[in-house]
């Protein structure tokens, strides 16, 4: 039986603003494994500390940071974390601009 404080996935999408899908997807890529998983049911429980990283995840692929590159940046501390969120950035706005020349040739 989990903890009276421990969230239930539906809970911890909502408040994430994950699916439950995308939860079991993490959980299963090791990058948010629940706190606890009842061994009878297979259910997962989130605690409520783990929604910011639950979120920081989300808003990571939001932008299309890789699976391994949110691992990095999960891993790293602050310093380490900007650099990483910056090149993927810098990435993304060399595709923008090549796009629109592109788009602009045509």
């Amino acid at each position: 039986m989990p903890r009276p404080e421990l969230l239930t996935i539906g809970l911890f999408a909502r408040a994430s603003g994950l699916t439950a899908s995308a939860l079991r997807f993490y959980a299963d890529s090791g990058l948010l494994r629940p706190a606890s998983v009842d061994q009878a049911s297979g259910y997962r429980y989130y605690a409520s500390d783990q929604v910011e990283r639950a979120v920081v995840i989300r808003r990571l692929r939001e932008i299309d940071v890789p699976l391994e590159r949110v691992a990095e940046i999960l891993r790293s501390d602050g310093r380490d974390a900007a650099r990483v969120i910056d090149e993927h950035v810098a990435a993304l706005a060399e595709r923008a601009h090549r796009a629109r020349e592109t788009a602009a040739a045509v």
